[in-house]
């Protein structure tokens, strides 16, 4: 029995549907290179009274590497009835950029 073969080449055509989601996720910049990822092909057979007859349930499946988290961090702040929560982010409200402002300087010379 060759698995191409089997249902028709259903079988081959799940693994391929399968594969193509494999290869998504490995190009997915989002998830880490290096996480295996797997296809499972699972052929359950069951016999029937006189063990001449077998009703096969084909399932293929794969399991991705996971999107990678994020991190950031907030600034809470107690106000008068309850509590102000902000993203900190690279510019930080009422800060200068000095990079901005020795570039400008040079610029200006």
């Amino acid at each position: 029995m060759n698995l191409n073969e089997i249902a028709g080449g259903g079988l081959q055509e799940l693994f391929s549907h399968e594969m193509d989601k494999v290869l998504k996720n490995i190009k997915d910049p989002n998830t880490d290179p290096k996480a295996t990822r797997k296809i499972s092909i699972q052929l359950s057979i069951k016999p029937d009274e006189q063990r001449m007859v077998g009703n096969v349930d084909i399932k293929v499946s794969h399991t991705s590497a996971p999107i990678r988290g994020l991190a950031t961090n907030i600034l809470m702040e107690k106000t008068g009835a309850g509590v102000t929560v902000s993203e900190i982010s690279d510019k930080v409200p009422g800060q200068i950029d000095m990079d901005n402002i020795i570039a400008m300087e040079g610029a200006r010379r």
